[in-house]
């Protein structure tokens, strides 16, 4: 019997995958021209705070299906299977783009490989747009998700809560907090960071986040505020960059970040109005239902494309400059669809279609 899709997850896993492409597509653009007030630094700062919610929602929807105490789960077969494959996804990929970046791209642009970038990716991940760090976290979340599981119950719920507060304390708000006063002496981030409360922090509290909103799904006022929450933390993201980028220099690449407080506030309000909007429904949408097949295929691949068309077919300077909007545009469809087209391809070939399969 064929197991019943959620629309609600099918959903959430299309607009992050979306996302996530649009991230390394704005990314290009915003680091390209330096000056605040130049028509490419506001296109790609701009398309770049929207796209910051893509990772959260990842994580959290990791979460939501991992560590639901109504799906059964066997620590061994867990770490035998599901470990296991991460594992070795991550290693061929990783080689992969290390081979891509020092030997095969500079071959094509008639250049000598480059055996200290080959060295440095493996070791570094060095070089641009670098999304396996992804892979190599979901190795660590998927090594505690078995131990999570003893205590993510809902019987639990309100020390849950209480942690993920915490971390918002403790991680999101008190970094977010360093960098706007990081001219003066002594900030809180300083006195914060004496108690040594890492357990509250790196990505783990977006794995409980996803799994608080689904299990104890926000209802009456919080149904709304949550989402308008995310709406305000989004408009933060790109003003902030935009109008204290003087004062604080380094707050666009700070910004760039997942485990940031507008990040977690602005995936968090998304991801609870996606699951609430579409709370107990089937996909029905075959779009739908084959993007979100395709996603971990899209997220693995769309790197190598986006480096074939920024650096071989499709640069910046080719009008990019003139019109950077439409650039922008351009080379997300683009970059976009033929990750699409090239995961789908590789499903239908047997040897390869685990390479697109997360």
């Amino acid at each position: 019997m064929t197991q019943k899709r959620l629309l609600s997850y099918d959903a959430v896993r299309v607009v992050a995958v979306m996302m996530i492409v649009m991230i390394h597509v704005s990314a290009y653009v915003v680091q390209y021209d330096k000056d605040p007030a130049s028509l490419t630094f506001a296109v790609g700062n701009i398309f770049n705070g929207l796209s910051r919610a893509g990772t959260p929602m990842f994580l959290m929807l990791s979460g939501a299906l991992l560590l639901n105490e109504d799906r059964k789960m066997d620590a061994r077969t867990f770490y035998r299977r599901n470990l296991t494959g991460i594992v070795l996804l991550l290693l061929f990929w990783l080689f992969f783009y290390a081979a891509w970046r020092a030997v095969l791209l500079p071959w094509i642009q008639g250049m000598p490989a480059d055996p200290v970038l080959f060295r440095d990716y493996l070791l570094r991940l060095r070089g641009p747009r670098q999304h396996l760090w992804y892979l190599f976290m979901l190795v660590g979340a998927y090594l505690v998700i078995p131990v999570l599981r003893l205590f993510v119950k809902r019987e639990n719920k309100n020390y849950i809560r209480g942690l993920i507060l915490l971390s918002i304390i403790v991680q999101f708000g008190v970094r977010t907090g360093g960098l706007l006063t990081r001219g003066l002496s002594f900030t809180l981030e300083d006195f914060v960071t004496k108690f040594h409360v890492e357990y509250a922090t790196g990505y783990l509290p977006y794995l409980l986040i996803g799994w608080y909103l689904t299990a104890c799904p926000p209802r009456g006022w919080a149904r709304a505020a949550l989402p308008a929450a995310g709406i305000a933390a989004l408009v933060f993201q790109i003003l902030a960059v935009r109008f204290l980028i003087g004062a604080v220099p380094d707050i666009r690449d700070y910004m760039m970040e997942m485990d940031t407080l507008p990040a977690m506030v602005y995936g968090a309000g998304l991801f609870a109005w996606i699951t609430g909007h579409f709370e107990g429904r089937e996909t029905k949408s075959k779009v739908i239902a084959g993007l979100s097949r395709r996603s971990f295929g899209i997220y693995i691949t769309h790197v190598f494309l986006l480096d074939i068309l920024i650096g071989l077919l499709f640069p910046y300077t080719a009008f990019g400059e003139q019109h950077p909007l439409l650039y922008t545009i351009v080379l997300y469809v683009s970059g976009f669809c033929a990750a699409f087209l090239v995961s789908l391809c590789l499903s239908k070939v047997k040897g390869l279609r685990k390479l697109v399969r997360g």
